[in-house]
């Protein structure tokens, strides 16, 4: 463990990580940006004649316009375009910046939305079209809906006018044209600032209501391509899918974090067999990864085509449809056996066989014992069983975040262990079954953390401000650490790492990428498990008042003033001329009595950083390289 001693902190980098673990879901795109170019992570293109979607006929084969047409872009909080926000906070993405643009192709560029088209140019050379696209607004009230028209459109200069474009790109402020980059810096470090042992990539992927009906499969060229027009669903090449698995290795490697991945239960033998070759020659090799038979195929809601098609599945082979889960299950885990060779399974690949939460003596047990007879021991194809871990409070009308809070603190506790019960289905049975199937994973949770939403939007300003409030914070790390990890589960998977907060759930530690310390859920997780480099304050507070300065990526900087007073400490960053930087965002946690703060990006150069508290006044030079 290596320590370095600045004033009174230590500083440590910590090598070890409790039994217990926890992983994240993250979805596609993070509210805030997940890649650089904002295109990959969107796919709204409308005609510019008409406003109408693109049909098939309207595109090539990667989704690209073949007519004039309208990117769409609607980052506005639910449901400004209905004339209400959900949010008592209304708070709006911060989208200000000069977005870098291309094209192949020619094209006259307008907007329709917020802002402003600049600097048009035609390379016929190379037949690229490049614009920057500037937004000076700050935000405010409808803010976030962009509507670029691309019009007069020749995808060579031989083509006739209205023949579209390919390779659209744009950039998100910050991120030149030439860039290396594919993933957000602020997407990385939010993930990369927890000791995440996972990441799942269900939403990402576009797990849920992507198959076809029964019997149709899924064949392995008809996946996601990173060539693809964008990384969400394509419906007009028909491609139900999210994001390439490509770039799943791309992100877990950048990151470090094993992968959990969920296997289309459409998807064909040779799909599978191909799936397993992509991630055995380039996940990276210390890397485990989860495998999961799709998502919730017991779910039987609006959106889980899965569900319909495993029981269809299940009645043409004449059998349940918890035996047919738990077939497909063993099926996928003899195939990734096979490609990865003697050793992987139950070692580096590991297989999940989950279910509802009240179903661990209606479907998990039976399931098990189906393999048992069916294939042999559970233990020689399953790594461990899961389910979810969600908790609520009261949504009625009149209860305020206390009172919510505290029914999600009684949820929570309920579900340890229900002994005797319907179900017999607490975390504590659970872990149980696990064990007395030998399971080497034991029990996991594929995702869960607070849950309000549903779409109702009764009383749903409370329901948002207990998500922001400090005990929620508590609430995270009783559900995580007491209530899961301490009780013997093995890996718990939050739901999810960003989100709108709104009538439809406030599932994401943050409801901003760029700032994920903006509640208290970021801090309560890091606090199970720590960080990168986790920073311990000593017990005593100091009788002088300590700053520490750390450089993040992408030129940010994290500010951390500890002091022996009770005042409200200030900080200001400041050029050396004495003109103000860009204001320093101050987090709501303060551990220890630690004031801490964050900033935007920053241009290279020196700045002064004053911080002011009381009596109390320390300034610090703070030099950023390029």
């Amino acid at each position: 463990m290596n320590v370095i001693r600045t004033g009174f902190f230590l500083l440590i980098a910590a090598s070890w990580c409790p039994a217990g673990q926890l992983g994240i879901n993250i979805g596609l795109p993070e509210r805030g940006g997940t890649f650089v170019d904002i295109v990959k992570e969107n796919y709204r293109w409308t005609k510019a004649s008409t406003g109408a979607d693109l049909t098939a006929g309207d595109v090539d084969s990667n989704g690209w316009p073949k007519t004039d047409a309208n990117f769409v872009l609607d980052l506005r909080p639910v449901a400004e375009w209905a004339g209400t926000v959900d949010d008592p906070a209304s708070y709006h993405l911060d989208l200000r910046g000069t977005y870098k643009c291309c094209l192949t192709g020619r094209a006259t560029v307008s907007s329709a939305g917020q802002g402003t088209v600049q600097n048009a140019l035609y390379d016929s050379a190379t037949n690229v079209s490049t614009f920057d696209f500037v937004i000076t607004d700050a935000p405010a009230p409808g803010g976030g809906f962009i509507e670029l028209g691309f019009t007069n459109t020749k995808r060579t200069l031989a083509s006739a006018t209205g023949s579209g474009f390919t390779n659209f790109r744009m950039l998100y402020p910050g991120y030149p044209l030439n860039t290396s980059a594919t993933f957000t810096s602020a997407f990385l470090g939010a993930l990369s600032g927890i000791n995440f042992s996972a990441i799942r990539f269900m939403v990402f992927t576009g797990t849920n209501g992507m198959d076809p009906a029964y019997p149709g499969t899924t064949a392995w060229a008809r996946r996601k391509h990173i060539a693809d027009a964008g990384q969400p669903p394509i419906a007009p090449i028909g491609k139900t899918d999210g994001g390439a698995w490509e770039y799943v290795i791309q992100i877990a490697n950048a990151v470090h974090k094993d992968a959990w991945i969920n296997v289309p239960i459409s998807a064909d033998a040779g799909y599978v067999r191909n799936l397993a070759q992509l991630f055995k020659d380039s996940l990276k090799s210390d890397l485990n990864l989860y495998v999961e038979s799709s998502n919730e195929v017991w779910n039987t809601a609006p959106g889980f085509g899965q569900s319909s098609y495993n029981q269809a599945w299940a009645k043409a082979l004449g059998i349940t449809e918890h035996q047919n889960h738990a077939r497909r299950t063993v099926s996928l885990a003899m195939t990734f056996d096979s490609v990865f060779g003697a050793g992987g399974l139950n070692n580096r690949v590991r297989v999940v066989l989950c279910s509802h939460k009240p179903m661990l003596k209606w479907w998990v047990v039976p399931m098990l014992q189906y393999v048992d007879s069916a294939f042999g021991a559970p233990s020689k194809f399953i790594y461990a069983i899961g389910c979810q871990t969600y908790f609520s409070g009261t949504p009625d009308s009149t209860a305020g975040p206390a009172q919510i809070l505290s029914a999600g603190h009684d949820d929570i506790k309920s579900q340890i262990d229900e002994t005797g019960g319907v179900n017999d289905a607490g975390r504590k049975q659970w872990i149980a079954a696990a064990k007395s199937w030998n399971l080497a994973g034991g029990y996991v949770s594929y995702e869960g953390g607070p849950d309000h939403g549903g779409g109702s939007t009764v009383n749903v300003a409370n329901r948002i401000l207990a998500e922001r409030d400090i005990e929620m914070g508590e609430l995270m790390k009783y559900n995580y650490d007491t209530a899961f990890l301490a009780l013997g589960g093995t890996l718990a998977m939050q739901f999810s790492l960003s989100s709108s907060y709104s009538r439809y759930g406030c599932w994401g530690l943050t409801d901003d990428i760029a700032f994920p310390n903006r509640n208290y859920k970021y801090a309560a997780m890091k606090s199970i498990v720590g960080g990168p480099a986790a920073v311990k304050v000593s017990p005593a507070r100091p009788a002088q008042p300590t700053l520490t300065v750390c450089e993040l990526s992408r030129h940010r900087i994290a500010v951390r003033f500890l002091s022996a007073g009770d005042k409200v400490p200030t900080a200001t960053l400041l050029t050396v001329s004495g003109r103000a930087a860009p204001p320093l965002l101050r987090s709501p946690i303060v551990p220890g009595g630690a004031a801490e703060w964050i900033s935007k990006p920053l241009s290279a150069g020196t700045y002064l950083l004053k911080v002011e508290s009381g009596d109390s006044r320390l300034v610090k030079r703070v030099v950023m390289g390029r």
